[in-house]
């Protein structure tokens, strides 16, 4: 049953982010990419492959939705390869942790320290993918940066008001 509150929820964040967060951004710079959420806070206890399949998946769906060629597939896909090592170096106590990634769980200070790095990290894929060089590595670099911050100020409120 708890898998459905999970499935609701992607649901819902993936239509926010089609119907409202793709129309807010800062010139060309800064795109808030909220529906990491979905990735973010899948429990911990499921198996590595499992969170990869997610992770294409929703990719997928989010690159329909964008017309982006897989970009987004390919970031979501390595997103749920790395999210359990980023999770074990910057957790102290993973085993403790029952259920989903949030600020409840994990403690404020944790909760941040993974969502920064793994938003980084995420949107960094993204935007080199998106731009298939380093001829413009500062439009990459200031683009992931921009962007980052903006989506972690949103999923930190979201975190919040839960």
């Amino acid at each position: 049953m708890e898998w459905i509150k999970y499935i609701i929820r992607a649901i819902i964040i993936v239509f926010l982010q089609m119907l409202l967060f793709n129309h807010l951004h800062i010139g060309s710079w800064g795109f808030p990419m909220v529906y990491i959420l979905c990735l973010m806070n899948l429990p911990v206890q499921l198996p590595r492959w499992l969170e990869v399949i997610i992770g294409a998946v929703l990719g997928l769906i989010i690159d329909i939705f964008n017309n982006s060629l897989g970009v987004n597939m390919a970031a979501c896909t390595a997103f749920g390869l790395l999210r359990p090592i980023i999770l074990s170096t910057l957790v102290i106590d993973v085993e403790r942790v029952k259920g989903e990634i949030c600020s409840k769980n994990l403690g404020a200070v944790e909760y941040i320290r993974c969502l920064v790095s793994i938003t980084f990290i995420h949107h960094f894929l993204v935007f080199t993918l998106e731009s298939l060089s380093w001829h413009n590595w500062w439009m990459v670099i200031l683009q992931t940066l921009i962007s980052s911050i903006l989506t972690i100020l949103l999923l930190v409120g979201y975190d919040s008001f839960r």
